[in-house]
């Protein structure tokens, strides 16, 4: 059985160019990434998350 951890980066990070350096980090930390996937969510589907 392997673990398996969900990631998700901020909005701000995203606007202020962080991605690459985050995704570094988590390589860097010994996690390998399987998949990724970049979506925006409207303010009306995030409030019907919750």
């Amino acid at each position: 059985m392997s673990n398996l951890t969900f990631t998700m980066i901020k909005p701000d990070a995203v606007k202020d160019g962080h991605i690459g350096a985050i995704l570094a980090k988590i390589n860097e930390a010994g996690f390998t990434i399987k998949a990724m996937k970049m979506t925006k969510l409207s303010a009306e589907k995030s409030r019907s998350v919750l």
